[in-house]
């Protein structure tokens, strides 16, 4: 009788034993989940807060990637279309150069002076490679077109029949369009512009494709807006890094782009021989038609006077009549 009251008193010890571990068990994982959720919580939070997001840049020529985000942080990559997530995944980060990515010297230049050609950007040699976790042949993971995505002087690139450029930045357009198409000209326009007293307005040659070539070699291009046409935005640009310091030119941008420029206004002269001056002056009319004279004169007689007509086709050329 005394050995089965023991047991039992055994059995009840071990039960309330067991409950009581079963309770803090129960306990511990309830904290534990909790503190796993508000770390994972503080995580997403933190990682959303380190996402560094690429907007379509305006200096592509091909629009096929135009409404793409991408977001990415120190091991993560979002692509995200409009508002619609394209993909995610993890990522892999690290430092190389043109020549190390490209395999050789020859081949990282080429694909460098590419790129420095097509951006008017003259970009560094040393890029931060970006790399599908799981490898660019793999099925899993964020299979967005990124073979050879990589990032240089803050412009991210990724090739897919060609590269495109993306900036961390939203699309520059409209701050270029503001910049292109605000002015107090109105037409029909005949004034001779006063290179004492003229006042400029500024933009990065980087932000239009084409201007490198009127900026006398500088990365900002100072310039005169006209009044746009048909969606072709006009600007005068002062070439007057040479000899002859009295020279514009009109510029027809649309898109972004630079299409065609025509000598307006100046006056060309040899310095060693400074009697004889070419004298260029233009008006416009309210239908956009360019009227350019010349005049040639010698020892301050007019020896020739000759005047061109130009209209604007739809695409932004300047054609003669």
């Amino acid at each position: 009788m005394e050995i089965m009251i023991r047991n039992i008193n055994g059995f009840i010890l071990l039960f309330l034993v067991s409950f009581f571990i079963s309770c803090k068990k129960n306990e511990d994982l309830k904290e534990t989940s909790v503190k796993k959720k508000n770390t994972i919580e503080s995580v997403g939070s933190k990682e959303n807060s380190q996402y560094k997001t690429w907007f379509f840049s305006s200096q592509n020529n091909n629009s096929t990637y135009k409404d793409i985000r991408i977001s990415i942080s120190a091991d993560s990559i979002k692509v995200i279309n409009g508002n619609k997530l394209i993909c995610s995944g993890e990522i892999l980060q690290k430092k190389s150069t043109f020549t190390e990515y490209f395999k050789s010297a020859k081949n990282g230049n080429l694909n460098r002076e590419q790129l420095v050609k097509d951006y008017n950007f003259n970009f560094g040699n040393d890029i931060i490679e970006i790399s599908n976790i799981y490898g660019d042949l793999a099925e899993k993971g964020c299979l967005f077109p990124f073979n050879n995505m990589f990032i240089v002087d803050n412009h991210l690139f990724f090739y897919d029949k060609g590269y495109y450029c993306f900036i961390p930045n939203e699309d520059v357009s409209e701050t270029i369009d503001n910049d292109i198409k605000t002015t107090n000209i109105q037409l029909p326009y005949s004034e001779k512009i006063d290179i004492k007293n003229v006042s400029y307005k500024e933009m990065e040659i980087s932000k239009v494709k084409g201007l490198e070539d009127f900026s006398c070699d500088g990365k900002m291009l100072r310039f005169i807006v006209l009044p746009e046409f048909k969606g072709v935005n006009f600007i005068m640009v002062p070439l007057d890094c040479g000899d002859n310091p009295y020279r514009f030119f009109l510029l027809t941008i649309k898109d972004n782009s630079v299409v065609s420029n025509l000598y307006v206004e100046g006056e060309l002269y040899d310095p060693e021989n400074p009697e004889n001056v070419e004298l260029t002056n233009f008006s416009i009319d309210k239908n956009y038609i360019i009227q350019v004279k010349t005049i040639e004169q010698v020892k301050g007689k007019v020896k020739s006077e000759t005047v061109i007509n130009y209209k604007i086709n739809e695409s932004g050329k300047i054609l003669k009549i």
